[in-house]
């Protein structure tokens, strides 16, 4: 091969190489966080009469969506309760409500970047107060 040919194909393999990395990086660059779905119904967070569900997005901050439903048509009101545990230790905690068989309650929480684990536990609600709940499932 003369060197002629033999810096032809150097040349080509380089081109190939930077088109490739080119494509890499604009791919990178353009894929989105996508939220993950959880659901408390099945896990040790279930109890019957409430139904927690929604997604998390792990994007900059975390984008926690919950759904609580009150699926019992009796005296008790459904909540779900939100526990957050960040690299530090330190913990957050947040609830929703919903009451009246079929009432679903939606909100949406964010939290720091350094949370590392989300858990949930569905409950049952009598005049407003925690009456009766599911253990904790962790989320994320």
């Amino acid at each position: 091969m003369s060197d002629r040919a033999g810096l032809k194909t150097a040349a080509r393999s380089a081109g190939l190489v930077a088109a490739g990395a080119a494509m890499l990086v604009a791919v990178s660059a353009g894929t989105a966080h996508a939220a993950t779905n959880w659901n408390a119904q099945n896990t040790p967070a279930d109890i019957v009469g409430a139904h927690a569900w929604g997604t998390i997005d792990d994007a900059e901050r975390f984008i926690l969506r919950v759904n609580i439903k009150d699926t019992a048509g009796d005296s008790h009101g459904a909540r779900v309760y939100v526990r957050v545990t960040y690299a530090d230790g330190g913990t957050r905690s947040e609830n929703l409500s919903a009451s009246g068989k079929g009432v679903t309650n939606s909100t949406t929480w964010n939290f720091a970047s350094s949370a590392r684990k989300f858990e949930v536990q569905e409950c049952l609600t009598e005049g407003g107060a925690k009456y009766e709940c599911g253990g904790w499932h962790t989320i994320y």
